[in-house]
């Protein structure tokens, strides 16, 4: 089964677990929403391999949290015994991350968290079932956010960045996406791309990750600089 095969399955299996209910309510971002956001079929090959589904959910408070946890436990979830993120919960051997918008609840948040959820875009699923997911230039936002708190300036060991590059490449309408986007959005995407741009070891990072013929390193370039001057 190809990647992209097993990330499918996984947003499926935590879909089908969630309910209605809960679907309509959480929305799904992070690495294994790259399945649904690429575009060019050419690119599903190069999806990275993830062990976890992340979802975002908006909630008034640790009462709510519990409540959350309740209800996802009589569905089958259970709470992860390891020393995992403590949003963690476990559907079978599928790591599922619950994050809440409110930093408080759990000790973190991500900024863009909110806009995404106000955004999200249905996604129908191979079975059918419908789902919320993150938008592409939110997509692009919470990971260059994720980067900047806990990349350690580091891109060569991102995973964000590498799903970043993923869907730069995998999506070739997402400069004129986010040139749409809210200003905020572009704003901070432009600059934190630019920032990247500039840093000694991006040009490691890009053809360390861009895979394809030749040129395919100058059409993503093309792509980043189209984004960047978007949200300029």
């Amino acid at each position: 089964m190809t990647v992209q095969g097993q990330l499918l399955d996984m947003l499926e299996a935590v879909a089908a677990a969630l309910g209605g209910e809960l679907r309509a309510r959480l929305v799904f971002v992070g690495g294994c929403s790259t399945a649904l956001l690429i575009s060019d079929d050419n690119i599903m090959q190069d999806i990275r391999a993830t062990d976890d589904v992340d979802l975002i959910v908006d909630l008034a408070g640790r009462v709510q949290w519990y409540q959350l946890v309740d209800m996802l436990q009589d569905r089958g979830f259970t709470i992860s015994a390891d020393e995992g993120p403590t949003c963690r919960l476990l559907l079978g051997d599928i790591k599922v991350d619950f994050m809440p918008l409110d930093g408080n609840i759990l000790g973190f948040s991500n900024r863009w968290y909110k806009k995404a959820i106000a955004t999200a875009m249905p996604h129908k699923l191979p079975s059918g079932l419908a789902i919320n997911g993150i938008t592409p230039p939110l997509f692009l936002a919470t990971k260059l956010e994720a980067y900047i708190g806990r990349g350690n300036n580091d891109p060569l060991s991102s995973h964000d960045l590498e799903d970043i590059l993923l869907i730069i490449d995998g999506r070739e309408q997402l400069a004129a996406e986010v040139a749409i986007a809210d200003a905020d959005v572009r704003t901070f995407i432009a600059e934190q791309l630019a920032s990247l741009k500039a840093h000694p070891d991006f040009e490691y990072l890009l053809h360390g990750n861009i895979k394809g013929p030749e040129g395919r390193v100058d059409i993503v370039s093309a792509r980043l600089n189209a984004i960047v001057m978007a949200g300029a």
